[in-house]
Protein backbone atom coordinates (compact mmCIF):
# COMPACT_ATOMS: atom_id res chain seq x y z
CA UNK A 1 0.00 0.00 0.00
CA UNK A 2 3.15 2.20 0.85
CA UNK A 3 4.23 1.58 -2.88
CA UNK A 4 1.26 2.24 -4.46
CA UNK A 5 0.86 5.85 -2.40
CA UNK A 6 4.65 6.29 -3.39
CA UNK A 7 4.52 5.83 -7.33
CA UNK A 8 1.02 7.46 -7.33
CA UNK A 9 2.75 10.86 -5.91
CA UNK A 10 5.76 10.29 -8.16
CA UNK A 11 3.47 10.45 -11.02
CA UNK A 12 1.42 13.04 -9.98
CA UNK A 13 4.70 15.42 -8.60
CA UNK A 14 6.05 14.30 -12.74
CA UNK A 15 2.96 15.53 -14.25
CA UNK A 16 2.83 18.70 -12.21
CA UNK A 17 6.21 19.88 -12.63
CA UNK A 18 5.68 18.62 -16.46
CA UNK A 19 2.96 21.32 -16.45
CA UNK A 20 5.16 24.02 -14.95
CA UNK A 21 7.86 24.03 -17.29
CA UNK A 22 5.58 23.52 -20.07
CA UNK A 23 3.78 26.82 -19.08
CA UNK A 24 6.87 28.69 -18.10
CA UNK A 25 8.58 27.82 -21.35
CA UNK A 26 5.26 28.83 -23.66
CA UNK A 27 5.41 32.60 -21.22
CA UNK A 28 9.57 32.43 -21.91
CA UNK A 29 8.60 31.75 -25.89
CA UNK A 30 6.18 34.32 -26.14
CA UNK A 31 8.19 36.82 -24.69
CA UNK A 32 10.82 36.29 -27.31
CA UNK A 33 8.70 36.57 -30.26
CA UNK A 34 6.93 39.70 -28.53
CA UNK A 35 10.87 41.10 -28.41
CA UNK A 36 11.63 40.16 -31.73
CA UNK A 37 8.75 41.29 -33.36
CA UNK A 38 9.69 44.78 -31.69
CA UNK A 39 12.94 44.46 -33.60
CA UNK A 40 11.51 43.71 -37.19
CA UNK A 41 8.69 46.78 -36.53
CA UNK A 42 11.86 49.14 -35.80
CA UNK A 43 13.76 47.32 -39.07
CA UNK A 44 10.82 48.41 -40.77
CA UNK A 45 10.77 52.17 -39.66
CA UNK A 46 14.47 52.20 -40.12
CA UNK A 47 13.94 50.90 -43.95
CA UNK A 48 11.24 53.37 -44.82
CA UNK A 49 13.98 56.13 -43.70
CA UNK A 50 16.42 54.29 -45.68
CA UNK A 51 13.84 54.56 -49.00
CA UNK A 52 13.55 58.25 -48.79
CA UNK A 53 17.32 58.80 -48.10
CA UNK A 54 20.13 59.50 -51.40
CA UNK A 55 22.84 56.95 -51.00
CA UNK A 56 25.72 57.60 -52.57
CA UNK A 57 26.30 53.72 -53.16
CA UNK A 58 23.85 51.13 -55.25
CA UNK A 59 25.28 48.40 -53.00
CA UNK A 60 22.85 49.46 -50.24
CA UNK A 61 19.91 49.83 -52.37
CA UNK A 62 20.81 45.93 -53.64
CA UNK A 63 20.51 44.80 -50.08
CA UNK A 64 17.67 46.75 -49.13
CA UNK A 65 15.33 45.82 -51.99
CA UNK A 66 16.91 42.61 -53.50
CA UNK A 67 17.98 40.66 -50.27
CA UNK A 68 15.03 41.78 -48.08
CA UNK A 69 12.61 40.22 -50.43
CA UNK A 70 14.39 36.86 -49.53
CA UNK A 71 15.23 36.89 -46.04
CA UNK A 72 12.33 36.19 -43.77
CA UNK A 73 11.88 38.17 -41.06
CA UNK A 74 10.19 35.83 -38.75
CA UNK A 75 13.09 34.50 -37.28
CA UNK A 76 17.31 35.37 -36.38
CA UNK A 77 19.16 33.98 -39.13
CA UNK A 78 22.93 34.09 -40.63
CA UNK A 79 21.27 35.43 -43.30
CA UNK A 80 19.20 38.56 -42.17
CA UNK A 81 22.77 38.99 -39.60
CA UNK A 82 24.84 39.61 -42.35
CA UNK A 83 22.34 41.59 -44.31
CA UNK A 84 21.97 43.60 -41.64
CA UNK A 85 25.68 44.03 -40.92
CA UNK A 86 26.01 45.15 -44.56
CA UNK A 87 23.35 47.66 -44.60
CA UNK A 88 24.69 49.14 -41.50
CA UNK A 89 28.21 49.22 -42.90
CA UNK A 90 26.92 50.79 -45.79
CA UNK A 91 24.94 53.22 -43.64
CA UNK A 92 28.01 53.97 -41.90
CA UNK A 93 30.25 54.78 -45.33
CA UNK A 94 27.76 57.00 -46.28
CA UNK A 95 27.76 59.10 -43.75
CA UNK A 96 23.66 58.57 -42.78
CA UNK A 97 22.70 59.26 -39.56
CA UNK A 98 19.66 57.90 -37.64
CA UNK A 99 18.02 58.80 -34.55
CA UNK A 100 16.69 55.15 -34.53
CA UNK A 101 20.17 53.44 -34.48
CA UNK A 102 19.62 53.85 -30.21
CA UNK A 103 16.16 52.49 -30.46
CA UNK A 104 16.74 49.25 -32.69
CA UNK A 105 19.98 48.68 -30.26
CA UNK A 106 17.76 49.09 -27.18
CA UNK A 107 15.22 46.72 -29.00
CA UNK A 108 18.07 43.98 -29.57
CA UNK A 109 19.25 44.08 -25.92
CA UNK A 110 15.64 43.23 -24.96
CA UNK A 111 15.34 40.45 -27.34
CA UNK A 112 19.30 39.16 -26.58
CA UNK A 113 17.99 39.36 -22.98
CA UNK A 114 15.02 37.27 -23.55
CA UNK A 115 16.82 34.47 -25.49
CA UNK A 116 18.71 34.38 -23.05
CA UNK A 117 16.52 33.84 -20.36
CA UNK A 118 14.62 31.58 -22.56
CA UNK A 119 17.66 29.11 -23.59
CA UNK A 120 18.59 28.87 -19.96
CA UNK A 121 15.37 27.86 -19.03
CA UNK A 122 15.29 25.13 -21.40
CA UNK A 123 18.68 23.50 -20.95
CA UNK A 124 18.20 23.55 -16.70
CA UNK A 125 18.09 20.20 -15.60
CA UNK A 126 15.23 18.61 -14.77
CA UNK A 127 13.72 21.33 -17.29
CA UNK A 128 15.55 19.82 -20.30
CA UNK A 129 14.39 16.62 -19.42
CA UNK A 130 10.71 17.61 -19.48
CA UNK A 131 11.30 19.87 -22.45
CA UNK A 132 12.93 17.42 -24.65
CA UNK A 133 9.38 16.16 -25.92
CA UNK A 134 7.61 19.27 -26.36
CA UNK A 135 6.86 21.38 -29.22
CA UNK A 136 9.19 24.46 -27.85
CA UNK A 137 12.46 25.18 -29.66
CA UNK A 138 15.45 23.90 -28.55
CA UNK A 139 17.14 27.19 -28.47
CA UNK A 140 16.89 30.67 -30.27
CA UNK A 141 19.87 32.39 -31.50
CA UNK A 142 21.11 35.44 -30.57
CA UNK A 143 21.79 38.94 -32.61
CA UNK A 144 25.06 40.32 -32.32
CA UNK A 145 25.09 42.99 -34.70
CA UNK A 146 25.27 46.88 -33.00
CA UNK A 147 23.31 49.54 -34.98
CA UNK A 148 25.05 52.75 -35.54
CA UNK A 149 28.67 51.22 -35.42
CA UNK A 150 31.47 49.62 -37.18
CA UNK A 151 31.18 45.39 -36.79
CA UNK A 152 33.61 44.17 -39.16
CA UNK A 153 35.93 42.64 -35.88
CA UNK A 154 32.73 41.46 -34.96
CA UNK A 155 31.75 39.53 -38.14
CA UNK A 156 35.64 38.64 -38.68
CA UNK A 157 35.75 36.46 -35.48
CA UNK A 158 32.39 35.35 -35.58
CA UNK A 159 33.19 33.18 -38.94
CA UNK A 160 36.91 32.48 -37.08
CA UNK A 161 34.82 30.60 -34.41
CA UNK A 162 32.54 29.15 -37.05
CA UNK A 163 35.56 28.08 -38.30
CA UNK A 164 36.91 26.65 -35.74
CA UNK A 165 33.83 24.62 -34.33
CA UNK A 166 34.10 23.04 -38.02
CA UNK A 167 37.68 22.64 -38.38
CA UNK A 168 38.70 22.34 -34.32
CA UNK A 169 42.53 23.52 -33.37
CA UNK A 170 43.46 26.44 -31.22
CA UNK A 171 40.54 28.72 -30.31
CA UNK A 172 40.78 32.11 -32.31
CA UNK A 173 41.31 35.22 -30.53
Amino acid sequence: MTLIAFIVICVIGYNLYKIHVNTNLGSLKSNVELKWNKYVENLKERNAELSKQIYKDDSLRYYLESKGKFIRLSECSEELEFNEYKINQFVITDGIKFDINDKINSTLDLYNQAVKEYNEYRIIFPNSLMSRKTKFRRYYNYFDIRYGINNKKMMIKKIKVENWIKNGGPYPE
